[in-house]
């Protein structure tokens, strides 16, 4: 079904990939990151190493950032979505790309704190 342009169907699909993702993540660091440790590394960088140790909470950061970020993308896509077609499409489309990138990030962290 189609409604100026929109194809209902694609959005809808991105936006329930979207919120997999979000809900993957959070999940996945619910059930996977350790919760013994009084300290957690947070921030690795190439150069340097470890540069940030925090409190395992801290942890839950990334997945709020996932969900700030899919309503504020769901948010604006709809509010850009009569004015431009192209517009819409970037802020929807970007979302899983998004989440799947919070995903690896998690992943990396984790490896470095097993």
């Amino acid at each position: 079904m189609k409604i100026k342009g929109y194809n209902l169907k694609g959005v809808s699909v991105v936006l329930a990939s979207s919120i997999l993702l979000n809900l993957v993540l959070w999940i996945l660091v619910l059930t996977t990151f350790p919760k013994g440790d009084p300290s957690a590394i947070l921030h690795y960088t190439a150069g340097v190493g470890i540069d940030f140790v925090g409190s395992p909470w801290q942890i839950f950061v990334l997945p709020s950032i996932g969900l700030a970020m899919l309503i504020i993308n769901v948010l604006l896509g709809l509010f850009v979505r009569a004015v431009s077609e192209v517009a819409f499409w970037i802020f929807w489309t970007s979302m899983p790309i998004l989440e799947a990138m919070l995903i690896g990030t998690y992943i990396i962290l984790l490896r470095f704190n097993s």
